[in-house]
């Protein structure tokens, strides 16, 4: 019976979320042609497009005209880096043998237009490209199997929603390949999932589903879930159910037993669909106590300041919630969907990390509160629950474009993370207008705040060994993300003082990680650290690089003891800590850039050395800057002398 209702349920949920939907890229054949430099190469591969190219009309042929200006490349400090091309209705060839002499290109991207024929061999010779996106064209045939040997560097490569045929190449896997992304669905590809032993370690993203592929999972990639290999009947193996290669499960089978058994089943799926639709209407009424729209100055929480600012919550709010719970379970005989760790907890607070125990809805609406401020993502609100645990409450008002499905994935991913130096959500509460993300209050505040704020007795300067110690936990804390959520464009994308909590033992814990794949670029580029690097503001460009130099400027803080001005909206306040740490490497004067009040004999060696490790983080070219990994094995150096 349980297993049918949780059946059930998952039906439900099922039809009413949307898919994710995917950016994807492509590419075609090449029109040999002589170039001499970037400008001439890219006129080459207009010149190879039949369709489309009127969009590219920017491109042109004056010498005097820089192709960074042009419309859909990427440049990096002067450098041409990447074309995105997408949605042009681009047909034709392009030019392989002319890209082949863009020595700085890394990216491209040409997805959704009218490319089709195989794939040609001439895409050996971009060696230099780390992302390849051929999604969405009509592309087909065999791909060679050693087409993409000569790619090393390669990190992302998108084939999907194409029409390839054949065996997959086993030449994605390479001995020097760090693929990270590797994307085959909606194919014809037919024989077995090569074992890709040289990347199954780096691989973070992967589907094979509906193709024609047969045999059995290659155990490395069963990790990626029944998801990725669905709709090709011949593959067996876990986490596949089918048992015996080459069997697939018969239609009939779920429908066979008894017409009475039948009915009963039909009966149970209508009535926890009726259970649903009452909840999610009970879910309404409480949600609209417990968060208000922007544009509503009635609703509950921030109706009142002065209310919130006293400590009371809204007994009304309590009183509804408790009885939401109190008639769903009566209704379904569950649990209070508070508690709920399931599909069914979308109704009120989902848990995903119970090691500060577990909380209702409820409590957190009886718990005494207090307004914390305002950030680019929404309010938050500090709330001490009855049990004693005292929590922060951020309200992420601006993520209406998310469905439950996609929300619950990037949650469940943040709150299965556990590292000592990131702070790990605790719950989370979706409503399509506005969700709550709960995390433990860290008491010590912000490391901006004890660098910057009012100090006293209570809150001396911070000496060397601390800052270095906060440095080396905040570079190892940056570097587990970096390996744990590294399908990611960005793993962090908010990396800044205000964002680093500070333990009692001054331990720091980074937060608000993980959030970009839930903010629209559009959000992200007004409100996130990230975007204000020199690739973010000159092409909304971020990637894992962006998170390296949001480090160096947080480790300059630390050195200098000053306050950045690449914090601040208008850059009108504060000090350009990275000018001048660059200026004063160049003029080997950088003991006079460092923190007067904790600078000493002992300790400016040490502090220079983390003043040029910042300032190689913040390298105007992202592909100078080092791995995150780097810069915490840099940072263990100086700590171990």
């Amino acid at each position: 019976m349980e297993q049918q209702w949780r059946t059930a349920f998952a039906l439900v949920l099922y039809f009413t979320i949307h898919p994710a939907i995917f950016n994807v890229f492509t590419i075609a054949q090449e029109t040999a042609a002589p170039v001499t430099d970037d400008a001439a190469a890219l006129l080459s591969l207009k010149d190879s497009f039949t369709e489309g190219g009127d969009a590219l009309s920017s491109w042109s042929s004056s010498p005097a005209t820089s192709p960074c200006g042009w419309f859909g490349v990427i440049c990096v400090s002067g450098v041409l880096t990447g074309l995105r091309l997408a949605k042009l209705g681009l047909s034709g060839t392009v030019n392989l043998t002319a890209l082949s002499h863009v020595k700085g290109l890394r990216s491209i991207s040409l997805n959704d237009n009218k490319f089709s024929g195989p794939l040609p061999p001439e895409l050996s010779t971009l060696g230099s490209i780390r992302s390849l996106f051929l999604s969405h064209n009509a592309f087909s045939g065999e791909i060679p199997d050693g087409l993409f040997a000569s790619m090393r560097h390669l990190n992302k490569l998108w084939l999907d929603d194409n029409q390839f045929t054949g065996r997959i190449p086993s030449s994605i896997s390479n001995a020097h390949s760090k693929l990270i992304e590797l994307r085959l669905e909606d194919n014809a590809f037919d024989g077995t999932i090569p074992t890709f032993d040289h990347i199954s370690s780096t691989l973070k993203a992967f589907n094979a589903s509906n193709n024609q592929l047969s045999g059995l999972i290659p155990a490395s990639l069963a990790r990626f879930g029944a998801s990725s290999f669905a709709g090709n009947p011949g593959l067996c193996g876990p986490p596949l159910d089918s048992s015996s290669c080459g069997t697939a499960p018969s239609p009939a089978k779920s429908s066979e037993g008894p017409p009475m058994e039948q009915a009963r089943s039909q009966t149970h799926i209508n009535v926890v669909v009726g259970v649903v639709a009452a909840v999610l209407v009970l879910l309404v009424l409480v949600a609209s106590l417990f968060c208000r729209r922007r544009h509503d100055h009635q609703e509950n929480l921030d109706a009142s300041a002065e209310a919130m600012e006293s400590g009371t919550a809204s007994v009304a709010a309590a009183a509804a919630t408790q009885k939401e719970e109190k008639d769903s379970e009566a209704t379904s005989g569950r649990k209070p969907v508070g508690a709920s760790r399931g599909p069914t907890g979308m109704a009120g607070l989902v848990m995903i990390n119970e090691e500060k125990g577990a909380f209702r809805l409820a409590d957190l609406m009886k718990a005494t509160a207090e307004v914390l401020g305002n950030g680019g993502l929404g309010s938050a609100y500090k709330a001490a629950m009855a049990n004693g645990l005292t929590v922060v409450v951020k309200r992420l008002c601006d993520m209406n474009r998310i469905g439950k499905e996609t929300f619950d994935g990037e949650m469940r991913r943040l709150g299965s993370l556990r590292h000592p130096n990131v702070l790990t959500p605790l719950a989370y509460y979706y409503r399509k207008e506005e969700k709550l993300l709960v995390s433990e209050y860290v008491p010590k505040g912000s490391l901006r705040n004890v660098l910057h704020g009012d100090r006293g007795a209570e809150h001396p300067a911070l000496d060397w060994p601390t800052r270095l110690k906060i440095a080396l936990g905040i570079a190892r804390g940056m570097a587990y993300l970096h390996a744990e959520l590294a399908a990611v464009d960005v793993p962090h994308g908010n990396l800044k003082s205000s964002n680093i909590l500070l333990a009692d033992n001054f331990e720091p814990l980074i937060a608000d990680h993980g959030l970009v794949p839930l903010v629209g670029v559009a959000q992200a580029s007004q409100v996130m650290f990230a975007y204000r690097t020199p690739e973010g503001t000159q092409h909304r460009l971020v990637s894992p690089k962006s998170d390296v130099f949001c480090l160096g400027v947080v480790i300059l803080e630390l050195v200098t003891g000053k306050f950045p001005s690449q914090y601040a909206n208008d850059n009108k306040g504060g000090t350009d800590v990275v000018q001048q740490a660059t200026s004063a490497i160049v003029e080997r004067r950088e003991a006079g850039e460092l923190a007067g009040d904790i600078a000493a004999p002992d300790t400016v060696q040490g502090m220079v050395r983390l003043l040029r490790v910042a300032a190689a983080c913040v390298d105007a070219n992202p592909e100078e800057r080092p791995e995150m990994l780097e810069v915490a094995e840099l940072v263990q150096e100086i700590v171990s002398g």
